[in-house]
């Protein structure tokens, strides 16, 4: 790691609050030399008038409001961006691990290997179909291929092929660093290709999957790749800040935000150009069918996933559909309601893929 490469982590942080609390302490000195050479110029006049007192004494009290202000904003802003700048550094550093195959796993595999984006390497699973159709399943960040096994069992049961493969600078996949979906569709891509290559692979009857961050992949690469007939987005993360609800309490706002800062974060520190937002986007996947799941749980403050993919659902049309799961969170329908979820999944691709 050279010395540019060093300054882009804590140093450069440290620096922003450092810059934050030396502009408060100047407007701290410039404020109280200003107080202290108006209590002389006062104390050398005659006393004021009650009236003028009063004057005196509210604009006293409107500069302490500013002041306490400004200081909010310095301090806060600062503490925001250090805050955005931490996450961004911990979200694209890689993710990589051994991937071992479960000694219980329900299904025979495959271990396969293709290029994605960028030339990477790219590690997976696959299992040819009974029935003609594969789907492509996509893992959540930080995570790898395993996090939909249970995906891949149901749908396998159900006589689909599966192509489950760790995401770029993820599990065993190469990659130098993790965008957060950004570049991600480019390996979509390449999975694409893998399976056209394949001669017991129909390349028309592929579908995709995904949770998380996997299933915001899953929706771009519906919307780049047109031989994609179906897409499963469970919780699907959004790609760009103007991809979030407007905000409706202070937490919110904050966030809202922080969003804009992370955006403009990775465009620095990745050196490339920003994707798409997902509301721009998403109506290219028209008329292939689309469902959009989300929990119903609300967390405190933000609360339930339900608004976000009922916003995507209103940008993509009428071809999509929306399953809030009231008892869960974040993808964790599957624990919450397996057979419910199971039945739908694979309905969903049943009738997509006209095996019904």
């Amino acid at each position: 790691m050279n010395f540019i490469q060093k300054l882009q982590y804590l140093p450069f942080t440290d620096l922003l609050l450092i810059v934050g609390l030396v502009l408060l302490l100047l407007v701290v000195i410039r404020f109280r030399l200003r107080r202290r050479a108006r209590v002389e110029t006062t104390l050398a006049e005659t006393p004021p008038r009650a009236g003028l007192r009063l004057r005196r004494g509210l604009g006293y009290g409107l500069k302490l409001v500013g002041f306490a202000l400004l200081s909010f904003i310095i301090i806060g802003g600062s503490v925001l961006v250090y805050e955005d700048y931490r996450a961004v550094t911990t979200e694209i550093a890689p993710a990589h691990h051994a991937v071992e195959i479960p000694d219980d796993l329900p299904f025979p595999i495959e271990e396969v290997t293709f290029t994605g984006g960028d030339d990477l390497t790219l590690v997976g699973w696959l299992v040819p179909p009974q029935n003609g159709v594969v789907i492509i399943l996509l893992h959540g960040y930080s995570g790898d291929r395993t996090q939909m096994i249970w995906h891949a069992e149901v749908l396998t049961e159900a006589g689909y092929g599966v192509l489950m493969y760790d995401e770029r600078a993820s599990g065993e996949s190469e990659g130098s660093y993790r965008s957060y979906g950004w570049e991600d569709a480019a390996d979509v891509a390449g999975a694409l290709a893998y399976l056209k290559s394949r001669p017991e692979i129909n390349p028309n009857q592929i579908g995709i999957a995904g949770c998380s961050i996997g299933g915001q992949i899953a929706l771009q690469g519906a919307a780049y790749y047109p031989q994609i007939g179906a897409v499963w987005a469970d919780g699907p993360a959004v790609i760009r800040a103007v991809d979030n609800l407007p905000p409706h309490n202070w937490a919110r706002a904050i966030a809202y935000i922080g969003n804009f800062i992370i955006d403009r974060m990775y465009t620095w520190r990745l050196n490339i150009q920003a994707p798409l937002p997902m509301i721009e986007i998403i109506d290219n996947i028209a008329p292939r069918p689309i469902m959009l799941v989300g929990g119903g749980t609300p967390r405190p403050y933000f609360g339930s996933e339900a608004p976000q993919v009922e916003r995507y659902a209103a940008y993509a049309g009428n071809n999509a559909t929306v399953w809030v799961i009231p008892e869960a969170h974040h993808c964790d329908g599957p624990v919450r309601q397996p057979e419910a979820y199971a039945a739908r999944m694979v309905g969903f691709f049943d009738a997509a893929f006209d095996l019904e």
